[in-house]
């Protein structure tokens, strides 16, 4: 029943396509009964239903300490103000003990980033190459369960073609998989490009008006109606190895039932296109090649990938799914799982995608992810002790510096960058007393500066050539000038974060001048770019 009106209620019913002619000459007999009747095909009743059911909310009625919607506690209001306090009057100390203060922090930031960075290349030195999923267990179609795949997509039309292409080679049998693509109600354009292309196992959801409108909300919808035991995330731009799902069954029935989520790794695939998506190239084959693989085992919790994680949907719903309103669903999730009690993992098998290609396509994809990063640090921050208690110190200290203290170092970077740069080219001096003092502070400082970018340079420089990608010498030289850029976009999500925290800086796809094509010889051979 959909409605009353003045002669009763309104019903609604979805007969089988091959009885609607059926149905219709019983009703046009029974003409009492048609005016209170509505003939709907079972497809849009069903998504109706979904519409008004889909629990996009839940983080705000089950768990409302963890949702973004309120973007600062009053605690952190008052710590913020006294934040500012001691920075004013900060100002006003001698510019000697404001510059050793300055140095010393921002020294530390780029010594611990460096180290950091070193650190996940040698303990993931050796691992990288072994492939721990042993998929002969599941090679067994009738032994797989039932996977679900979420796609969601926002003004995509022009690429669903070469999606769908990309998501026909996933080896996975065809009754066990559900491929559910979100397309906001709205948009009609990609919507059509669908006409006709959908197989069974698809289906094209329709994500229905609302607010937030972002990414997060409309996976929220595909999670309520999903069926699958497990389920994954892809962009619209992906390209899975063919063989990732079921590597990922095999993991989780190896694993212990608290696993909740593997991360596969992201590798950009269009790095030749531009300074940026060469940059973005060295920096995922870091990421997800090291740090990730380096945390995992460790057992650190980590910031999920925005694609490609795969989740037992128990443990998703467990921790009341995506938050709508956090705009980078994806470190908040992976951090909410951990305070759960729940782990992540690396998983050994590599989805492509590509990077955006001109500075300010990345500039707004990089203030999103850095407002986004805000939002998590002042959700799970608003009760620091819980979060102790929820993870303890050795899975509290690892998180922590790696999404405070990398938006830390966003901060302060460029300030030291103008001054050291500055002062090494002669425009300005440095107010240090003169002698010995002021040489060791400089000297420190340029050492710090160098551990980071050195640390970094030498990572990013062994991730990239395990992926087969040649970086030059002048992608490594780049490195501070991409720090500067990225600190620029932090400045942007600061103001973001302020002003309109909910907003999604949506990334266009599609535009990769020349991906590289990966044919498969093997469904092994696709780890490399």
């Amino acid at each position: 029943m959909i409605g009353l009106r003045n002669r009763g209620p309104i019903f609604v019913i979805a007969p089988p396509l091959d009885r609607i002619a059926l149905v219709r000459a019983h009703l046009l007999r029974h003409v009492d009964w048609a005016q209170n009747i509505r003939i709907a095909a079972p497809e849009s009743v069903r998504q109706a239903l979904t519409m008004l059911k889909a629990p996009t909310g839940e983080i705000e009625t089950r768990f409302p300490e963890f949702s973004a919607r309120r973007r600062i506690s009053r605690g952190q209001k008052l710590g913020l103000i006294a934040i500012a306090m001691g920075a004013a009057l900060g100002a006003l100390l001698p510019a000697t003990v404001f510059l050793v203060l300055g140095s010393f922090v921002v020294g530390l930031s780029c010594v611990l980033t460096g180290i950091a960075r070193l650190a996940g290349a040698q303990a993931t030195r050796d691992a990288v190459d072994s492939d721990p999923c042993d998929i002969s267990a599941v090679d067994e179609d009738s032994a797989l369960p039932t996977y679900t795949v979420l796609v969601p997509l926002y003004k995509e039309a022009q690429i669903v073609r070469g999606l769908l292409a990309a998501l026909e080679r996933i080896d996975y049998p065809r009754e066990r998989l559900e491929i559910k693509f979100l397309v906001e109600q709205e948009d009609v354009e990609t919507r059509l490009a669908f006409a006709g292309l959908v197989q069974p196992h698809m289906e094209v959801l329709v994500v229905p008006l609302g607010e937030p409108r972002t990414k997060p909300r409309a996976l929220s919808y595909g999670l309520f109606t999903a069926r699958g035991e497990f389920l994954t995330i892809y962009d619209a731009e992906d390209r899975p190895e063919p063989l990732q799902l079921r590597k990922a069954v095999a993991a989780f029935s190896n694993a212990p039932e608290n696993l909740a989520c593997l991360q596969a790794s992201l590798c950009i695939d269009n790095a030749g296109d531009s300074f940026f998506t060469r940059q973005f190239a060295i920096e995922y084959a870091a990421l997800f090649d090291q740090i990730i693989p380096w945390f995992s085992m460790e057992a650190w919790p980590f910031p999920l990938g925005g694609s490609s994680n795969h989740f037992r949907r128990s443990a998703l719903i467990a921790v009341g799914g995506w938050d709508p309103y956090n705009v980078t669903e994806d470190a908040d999730l992976g951090l909410r799982l951990a305070r759960f009690g729940f782990t992540s993992a690396a998983l050994a098998s590599t989805t492509f995608e590509e990077a955006p290609v001109t500075w300010r396509a990345w500039y707004a994809q990089r203030a999103r992810w850095y407002k986004g990063w805000l939002q998590t640090c002042f959700v799970h921050l608003r009760e620091p002790s819980r979060l102790w208690r929820d993870l303890g110190p050795r899975r509290a200290i690892p998180i922590g510096a790696m999404i405070a203290g990398s938006l830390l170092t966003l901060a302060i970077h460029p300030f030291f960058f103008v001054m050291l740069y500055g002062y090494a080219l002669g425009l300005w001096s440095v107010p240090l007393p003169g002698g010995l003092l002021a040489d060791m502070i400089v000297s420190l400082s340029a050492l710090a500066v160098l551990a980071g970018y050195g640390g970094t340079a030498i990572s990013s420089w062994s991730a990239a050539h395990r992926r087969g990608f040649r970086p030059r010498l002048l992608d490594l030289a780049g490195i501070p000038l991409y720090w500067l850029c990225a600190s620029a976009a932090f400045y942007r999500a600061v103001w973001d974060f302020a002003v309109r925290p909910h907003h999604w800086h949506k990334t266009e796809h599609g535009t990769a001048r020349r991906r590289q094509n990966i044919e498969e010889s093997g469904t092994d051979d696709l780890d490399t770019v």
